[in-house]
């Protein structure tokens, strides 16, 4: 299983927040630069989070085009990509794989429009906690795991990413029935959420992963070096 690091950025600077909450967590600093480290450490696949694209309060594009430029294998990028044309905008920047949660939602013909032109190089992340799916930037509920699954399985994209908001940044453990969820999805599978240390990787490679991704745990020096489990 590929261990993958997250770069979230909000107000041009890459940071670590505990559950999605603004001013929590740490800074770690300059995007980029991060990016260049990562890639000099051996990674050659990274989750970007545009944290103020998905609040609404902004957006990073100029920091993701630069971290694109680094030579990394993967770029996967979420965060407030809600149209179709955002979608396209990050693909033509050298973004591979779009992250998407929010648009099937409030906006189903253009999810769909997105999915017919760009499925193989789109993931679904269900961001979720106590059994609740979250979308908006994590401020609202659209139903149980189960049920969006059951909806957003029928357009076969490249993958799906997990993600447990219970525990996001906090290190506390990953969620167990996340092994029940992922039964119910084809493609790609990725976990992120709550991982603290090895054991959680091994749980999660056991589980039936791909890839975990990893923020707190990673920028705190647990897992810096790890790329496989």
């Amino acid at each position: 299983m590929k261990v993958v690091p997250s770069i979230d950025i909000s107000k041009g600077k890459a940071v670590k927040r505990i559950k999605g909450i603004p001013g929590s967590g740490k800074i770690i600093g300059d995007p980029y630069m991060t990016a260049i480290e990562l890639f000099s450490q051996g990674y050659d696949f990274i989750h970007i989070v545009d944290l103020d694209a998905s609040d609404g309060s902004g957006e990073n594009e100029s920091e993701i085009e630069k971290i694109c430029s680094v030579g990394f294998k993967k770029v996967e990028v979420g965060g407030g990509v809600r149209s179709l044309s955002k979608a396209e905008k990050l693909l033509t920047k050298g973004v591979t794989d779009v992250v998407i949660s929010t648009l099937p939602f409030k906006n189903q013909k253009e999810f769909e429009n997105l999915m017919k032109n760009h499925s193989s190089r789109i993931m679904l992340s269900i961001d979720y906690c106590k059994d609740q799916v979250l979308i908006s930037g994590w401020k609202e509920t659209v139903g149980n795991v189960s049920e969006v699954i059951k909806r957003l399985s029928y357009y076969e994209p490249e993958g799906f990413i997990f993600t447990y908001v219970c525990n996001e940044g906090t290190q506390l453990g990953i969620d167990d029935n996340a092994s029940e969820y992922i039964k119910y999805v084809n493609g790609l599978k990725g976990y992120a959420g709550g991982i603290g240390g090895l054991e959680d990787l091994i749980k999660i490679k056991v589980i039936g992963f791909d890839f975990s991704i990893v923020g707190m745990a990673f920028y705190s020096g647990k897992l810096r070096g790890v790329k496989y489990v």
